[in-house]
């Protein structure tokens, strides 16, 4: 047997569920290469990394005409890293220019003259990219100047002054104002939802 990653749609982070997951540590992080890498020798073909990745991009080929039919699928695959590796709600942080220190927020807030959009999210706890809402979407599902900031807690009582029990969490603020609270993570298939919410709260606002 051996086991196909879809690198277009694999995040790679050391934190992969399929490590986490197979019984037989086939799967392992290597970090001089800093990628998720598989020992074939040592796959027992129960599947349990197929079901456990969020992503989609795990498969495992019992022969190799099933591995050709796999990789063909992969090499054809119209998704590429650079769609992939962008910021998005609920993953972790890709560009640097969204980074927001939870003690420089209230400046952050009390100076802005934008509409501020903050990402409260647990980097140990970030989910898939591939199907995270893209930052760039929420952003521009608002008609309105926008900064979108995001935020790395680790533990979320040091959210209680914004009340929120669940991350990820986004707050609209307005001249200091909280406009707007969602909390929970939103599969992309089901984005719709948050940016209907975000436009009407913003658009009645305004």
């Amino acid at each position: 047997m051996s086991v196909l990653i879809n690198k277009k749609r694999c995040d790679n982070a050391d934190a992969c569920s399929c490590i986490e997951g197979c019984p037989t540590k086939a799967f392992y992080w290597d970090p001089e290469k800093e990628t998720i890498a598989v020992d074939n020798n040592l796959c027992i073909n129960c599947r349990n990394c197929m079901i456990s990745c969020e992503a989609g991009a795990v498969k495992v080929a019992r022969d190799e005409e099933e591995y050709q039919k796999i990789k063909t699928e992969y090499d054809e695959d119209i998704m590429t890293v650079e769609e992939l590796f962008q910021d998005r709600y609920g993953a972790t942080l890709i560009a640097e220019k969204y980074a927001l220190d939870l003690v420089d927020l209230k400046d952050v807030v009390e100076n802005s003259n934008k509409i501020l959009l903050v990402e409260f999210y647990n980097e140990e706890e970030a989910k898939c990219l591939i199907n995270s809402i893209p930052v760039k979407e929420i952003i521009d599902s608002i008609s309105y100047p926008v900064s979108y900031r995001k935020v790395n807690i680790s533990d979320i009582r040091d959210l209680k002054e914004y009340e929120i029990k669940e991350l990820p969490a986004l707050l609209i603020i307005e001249n200091g104002k909280v406009i707007y609270k969602w909390e929970q993570f939103v599969n992309i298939n089901e984005k719709e939802i948050l940016l209907k919410n975000i436009k009407e709260t913003v658009n009645f606002v305004k």
